[in-house]
């Protein structure tokens, strides 16, 4: 299992070329290092309660899990990885992708698209076609990844799923999640590894009817509609951690939970990630309709 899965070149931030190979993680100095990718991604700090020990990556790497990294070719070190376990519901055997994470030089380079096809070609030899994890809903960029470029499925919103969490990133925030199943063998998931399906821009989506159900006064959320359409858009911040500072995170928390939990309960699945550059507006579009069409890779006209 030491051979490597796939062999990729791109640049970091700073322009420059880096050679990687992902492959199996083995060695205890290499569990260890995704501790430390963890700490840095999640800024932890001295503070690592929150952080997966490394005897765990180690068990779950020798007891059917996936544990996976991207190994710079030129200095041995880690700089991304993914991991996860084996799990059952009733449909069957699935893939729980418990964490992922890439090194700060090397984000938004296309190494966590990378890495998570990687994992779900693994998943796939191994004989399972899902995969499942969590995401925060409210955080903008991991929304445009699981849904937009992985071709995730939501109808499951989850309120405080973790309680309390003491990193800098979570810390005095409910640790609401969204539980995303990717349908690994599906055409809509298919397409997105291909990067042939897009996702629909604000003008797209309210040309097919989408409909935004927040409510704000001013620029602070303050409700949302119940209304009876097909597609409907759920607003988040472009910046969480702007809201914070702006003291109003814990509203659009509150308000995007009750519209998402409202409208998941009626049968509507969160799908797609709706993104407006030049406004610097993020949605979430929920669409209701049967889970098998969405899966045929779709888009609403």
């Amino acid at each position: 299992m030491g051979e490597y899965l796939n062999r990729i070149e791109l640049r970091d931030r700073n322009g420059d070329l880096r050679r990687l190979e992902i492959k199996y993680v083995e060695r205890p100095w290499e569990f260890r290092q995704l501790v430390d990718i963890q700490a840095s991604a999640w800024k932890m700090g001295k503070d690592r309660t929150d952080a997966t020990p490394s005897h765990v990556l180690r068990a779950a790497s020798d007891n059917s899990g996936i544990v996976i990294g991207a190994f710079d070719l030129d200095t041995g070190h880690i700089v991304g990885f993914a991991w996860g376990f084996l799990a059952r519901d009733s449909k069957g055997l699935y893939h729980y992708s418990h964490q992922s994470a890439i090194i700060e030089e090397l984000k938004y380079s296309g190494l966590g698209f990378r890495i998570k096809q990687t994992q779900r070609e693994v998943a796939l030899s191994q004989g399972l076609d899902r995969a499942k994890w969590t995401f925060d809903p409210l955080q903008g960029l991991n929304t445009r990844f699981n849904l937009g470029k992985l071709g995730v499925v939501s109808w499951n919103y989850i309120i405080n799923y973790y309680g309390e969490m003491n990193d800098a990133i979570n810390r005095g925030l409910r640790s609401d999640r969204l539980k995303a199943w990717w349908f690994l063998n599906s055409e809509r998931v298919r397409r997105k590894a291909r990067r042939e399906l897009k996702s629909p821009s604000l003008r797209e989506a309210l040309e097919a009817g989408a409909v935004n159900v927040l409510e704000f006064d001013s620029d602070i959320p303050s409700g949302f509609r119940k209304v009876d359409n097909d597609l409907v858009l759920v607003e988040i911040p472009y910046s969480v951690n702007e809201a914070r500072s702006k003291g109003i995170a814990d509203r659009w928390r509150e308000y995007t939970a009750e519209a998402m939990i409202h409208y998941m309960s009626l049968g509507y699945i969160d799908f797609e990630a709706v993104y407006e550059r030049e406004s610097k507006r993020i949605f979430h579009l929920l669409w209701r309709r049967p889970l098998e069409e969405i899966l045929e890779g779709e888009l609403p006209k």
